[in-house]
């Protein structure tokens, strides 16, 4: 059997479980990366060394496109190769064997990009003084930390401005479909883990300025105020845009959310606090992204001996 049909006959197998983002993301790593470089090979030839020569290939460009590809990316494509392998085995198509890949390390930084202060004041200034639907939706992300497709997936209905509190119960995202044309369509569907459901207290800022907003359709969405959604690379476009039109230094609309996270870090909030507001699936993750000790602490630290 060729590697091609066992990862097939497995993703038809698994997409019976998984959301149904996830399996256009499942498909569209199979499809573009790994059965290009995997597919032909017979399923018993395969062995860790292979694999391993193509980890390489895609790290360094050593490839017919001589295009690299980034460590996280290659981590999740093994991920999916082991997941293959696994399930071949179990059905006594190959025989089981160790998968233990090495990475070449990347030497850029992996910390997250955050604004500064005077940025972030800028951004709301700047909101403030070019208010609008879509221009909120920032000021929103900025002081709630919320992703993206949270936020283009949010209506006026998930706001309750008497409890003060904001509700994220869906998101909105592009998806990759598998033999389909177009390509590619829109779903709106549940938040990315069950920590991602979540209850947000509404910020005084933020209830002051929607108060600025005119005529707010209860029934639409945040960021267009219409029954009509924004998709994420469009509202991505207007918030390049925006900081251009305001002179601020541009970073990627993520990071909003890594200032949010990073600030409240800053202002010694409680750590679990911010992982709940964030919606990450555990505390761990939030300490590893948003707890980095300065020179400052670290030496206080030290005095404490």
């Amino acid at each position: 059997m060729k590697f091609e049909c066992l990862a097939w006959e497995w993703f038809e197998n698994k997409k019976n479980y998984i959301k149904e983002s996830t399996s256009a993301y499942y498909a569209f790593e199979l499809q573009n990366y790994i059965l290009p470089a995997l597919g032909n090979m017979e399923i018993n030839d395969l062995n860790e060394e292979f694999i391993q020569k193509k980890v390489y290939a895609w790290q360094t460009g050593d490839n017919a496109e001589h295009k690299t590809i980034k460590k996280s990316t290659i981590s999740n494509l093994v991920m999916l190769i082991k997941q293959i392998l696994k399930y071949g085995a179990k059905k006594n198509m190959l025989s089981p064997f160790e998968l233990e890949i090495s990475y070449i390390p990347e030497m850029q930084s992996s910390k997250n990009k955050v604004f500064t202060d005077e940025e972030q004041d800028a951004i709301i200034e700047a909101v403030a003084s070019d208010l609008s639907f879509k221009s909120f939706g920032i000021l929103l992300s900025l002081i709630t930390g919320m992703r993206i497709g949270e936020l283009c997936a949010l209506h006026w209905s998930d706001i309750d401005c008497v409890q003060k509190i904001i509700t994220i119960q869906n998101t909105l995202q592009r998806v990759y479909q598998k033999d389909m044309q177009p390509t590619t369509k829109i779903i709106v569907g549940i938040p990315k883990t069950a920590k991602s459901a979540r209850r947000i207290p509404l910020p005084k800022k933020l209830h002051e300025t929607m108060k600025s907003l005119p005529n707010i359709n209860t029934q639409g969405y945040v960021l267009t105020n219409s029954p009509a959604f924004m998709e994420p690379r469009t509202y991505r476009r207007f918030y390049e845009r925006f900081l251009i039109k305001h002179n601020i230094s541009y970073l990627n609309f993520h990071s909003l959310r890594h200032s949010f996270a990073t600030r409240l870090i800053q202002k010694g909030a409680d750590y679990k606090c911010v992982s709940e507001l964030l919606g990450h699936s555990n505390i761990n993750t939030t300490m590893n992204m948003y707890v980095h000790p300065d020179l400052k602490q670290k030496r206080a630290c030290i005095e404490l001996f």
